[in-house]
């Protein structure tokens, strides 16, 4: 075994080699995640269930009897993540026949596809960026956000959180040096992860005992009563940000009622929870809440102009110039609004401490012009934003010819129009905080 290294966060991988960016094509999803950030600090949109920060506390425990530089057999993966190949693998196998009860779970498919085909995950068979998109990747920055991991390490709310999960569990042993069932139970585990290590792969065999480890103590809808509380309380203690003020608006009556209409209409903005949030918030929340507010105003009517653009090329099949892309309604509502907004969603981002970095990525947006000219812009800004992309930038999805006219570039056709109204571009976090919720029995369901 050898050393080792880590890595970042965003949504499925675009394929190096193709040079492919198939998201974010106007690059203002950065913004809108920090924005996220200083309102639910740790909460990920991708995160689903509280319950596997004691499957990440698990994993840092059994994990931490390993030296820091240690790497499997393929020289690449670290104790964390063959963990992880066993955690996802082992809930697939054990939970996998009823899909809704691992929905959520980073990693399913790859697992399910390895089992199918007769093999164990490992780095070949698992996500290509685990870093980014796997288990730990997803949970790990609310896990330390609360505490329960510092530094790769437990910290004092994963001892406790631990330690809670072990006695309801009957695995008393698990942790510290007690004797008892857990003490077994770990040492199952430790030998399989020791051999996963040098195998660099799950090295367990279909009908191990040990698989059952995952279904009976880390299935994510059956936390124990103690359990459940300890990490209610957890994520309302709000050390940052507003996570507090926010899922106890969403516990409430009118919250709820407000969350509930999102989900059956399946539009899951949030601008009018926002809205309702704000009338009961503290003064800074609502400055926090009117600079999200007006940059997804922005973001909404440059991204519709946008996907008009795409629309009409993809009906058109051809060429398309530009004063023809710039006499579609959106366009013309994006050319006349965008200038007089800016200054207004840079004053908005001014007190939370992102209006330079708006002014920056999107100054030249700004600018007046005929419609025609600031359409040319908006084109210029999505390569600018394509070129910039790591690791080595991305190709446009529009081509420009030498005439001035626009094609749309296959991999990027549109069927539908923009979709238009008032809702949110991007996502703020709630749809996790209400998975959470749920889990945790907070909210009716």
């Amino acid at each position: 075994m050898q050393s080792s290294a880590l890595a970042p966060l965003l949504t499925e991988k675009d394929n190096i080699e193709s040079g492919e960016g198939g998201i974010d094509p106007l690059g203002t999803e950065p913004l809108a995640d920090r924005l996220a950030g200083k309102l639910v600090p740790g909460v990920r949109e991708r995160q689903r269930h509280p319950r596997f920060l004691t499957a990440v506390a698990v994993s840092i425990s059994l994990c931490s009897e390993f030296g820091e530089e240690v790497l499997a057999s393929d020289g690449v993966s670290e104790p964390w993540l063959v963990w992880e190949w066993y955690l996802v693998e082992g809930m697939v196998r054990t939970l996998g026949r009823t899909p809704n009860a691992i929905i959520g779970l980073p990693g399913r498919d790859k697992a399910a596809a390895a089992i199918s085909d007769g093999v164990h995950l490992s780095a070949k068979r698992y996500l290509k960026t685990p870093a980014t998109f796997g288990f730990h990747a997803i949970y790990r920055l609310l896990a330390r956000q609360l505490g329960v991991d510092q530094g790769g390490r437990l910290g004092e709310r994963g001892y406790e959180l631990l330690n809670i999960w072990s006695q309801e569990q009957s695995l008393q042993g698990f942790i510290g040096t007690g004797i008892g069932p857990g003490r077994c139970i770990r040492g199952q585990l430790h030998e399989a992860l020791s051999l996963g290590l040098e195998k660099g792969a799950v090295a367990r065999c279909n009908g191990w005992d040990g698989w059952r480890f995952f279904a009976e103590h880390l299935a994510p809808y059956k936390p124990g009563r103690r359990e459940s509380r300890f990490l209610t309380n957890a994520l309302l203690e709000d050390g940052v940000g507003f996570r507090r003020a926010v899922m106890e608006f969403l516990m409430s009556e009118e919250g709820q009622s407000l969350w509930r209409t999102e989900v059956l209409a399946r539009s899951f903005s949030e601008r009018q929870f926002h809205e309702a949030l704000a009338r009961h918030a503290p003064a800074d929340l609502r400055t926090l809440l009117r600079a999200i507010s007006d940059f997804e105003r922005f973001a909404r009517l440059v991204q519709d102009a946008f996907d008009d653009c795409l629309h009409t090329m993809t009906c058109k099949r051809g060429k398309v110039l530009p004063a023809e892309l710039g006499r579609l309604p959106s366009v013309a509502r994006a050319c006349k609004r965008i200038p007089g907004m800016f200054s207004k969603v840079t004053d908005s981002l001014d007190p939370v401490g992102e209006a330079l970095r708006f002014q920056q990525g999107f100054a030249s947006l700004a600018n007046a012009g005929i419609a025609t000219e600031r359409l040319e812009r908006l084109m210029q800004h999505h390569r600018n934003i394509q070129r910039q992309k790591p690791p080595d930038g991305k190709n446009p999805w529009v081509e420009r010819f030498d005439d001035g006219s626009y094609v749309i570039r296959p991999l990027y056709l549109r069927d539908d129009p923009a979709r238009g109204g008032h809702c949110y571009v991007h996502f703020f976090r709630t749809n996790s905080l209400w998975s959470f919720a749920r889990d945790l029995g907070l909210v009716r369901t």
